[in-house]
């Protein structure tokens, strides 16, 4: 599957990072991991001064394409809110609903690999 356009504007000098947020069902609620996580991306982004954070919302594919869209952004500015918490400011936060699914939705298993919001580093300009 392709991936949207702005989805590759967004991307093109941007370094990914090794985590996912990941979320409950038809929720914009953390799970119990992504917690750790929070904090193991402000402790990342201490080597980083001046990169710009991006974060990424997907959704499932279960449910209407403007939920999962509306729900996909929720999730982004869910891990936005949580690392301006922790003192950490986000460059861009969007959602991208179903698009792009790394599993096939065919399974409950399958479904909750799609729900995540991904992390990416574009370097200090």
């Amino acid at each position: 599957m392709r991936c949207p356009r702005a989805y590759a504007a967004l991307i093109a000098h941007a370094r990914r990072l090794s985590l996912d947020f990941r979320f409950r069902t038809g929720s914009d609620e953390i799970d119990s991991r992504a917690t750790r996580d929070l904090d193991r991306v402000v402790q990342f982004l201490r080597d980083y001064p001046g990169a710009r954070l991006l974060l990424l919302g997907f959704s499932d594919a279960a449910g209407a394409s403007s939920g999962n869209l509306k729900l996909s952004q929720h999730r982004a500015a869910t891990i936005a809110h949580e690392l301006e918490l922790r003192g950490v400011h986000s460059h861009r936060v969007e959602g991208f609903g179903s698009a792009m699914p790394i599993a096939s939705n065919a399974s409950e298993l399958d479904r909750q690999r799609n729900r995540r919001v991904e992390v990416w580093l574009e370097p200090a300009r």
